[in-house]
């Protein structure tokens, strides 16, 4: 059985990509950026949230928890 990717979320800003990709890694979830948009759409690439953080179906509940917590951690440290 294959494991379909699927874009977990997507950012303008690919400093805030590659933390939540770093995040996800450092949780031992595999993932990575994909860019595509970039490429196709340069000058609107940032209202089409051209970075998407790409995961493994199987991980999709699970990243999505880990980024919940960590985005609420950073709000208590506020």
């Amino acid at each position: 059985m294959e494991d379909k990717i699927v874009t977990l979320t997507s950012y303008i800003d690919l400093m805030q990509a590659e933390i939540g990709l770093g995040i996800l890694q450092a949780a031992g979830i595999s993932c990575f950026i994909d860019e595509n948009a970039m490429g196709i759409y340069p000058l609107y690439s940032e209202s089409l949230g051209a970075f998407k953080l790409k995961v493994f179906e199987r991980d999709l509940e699970k990243s999505r928890e880990i980024l919940e917590h960590s985005d609420e951690q950073e709000l208590d440290n506020e």
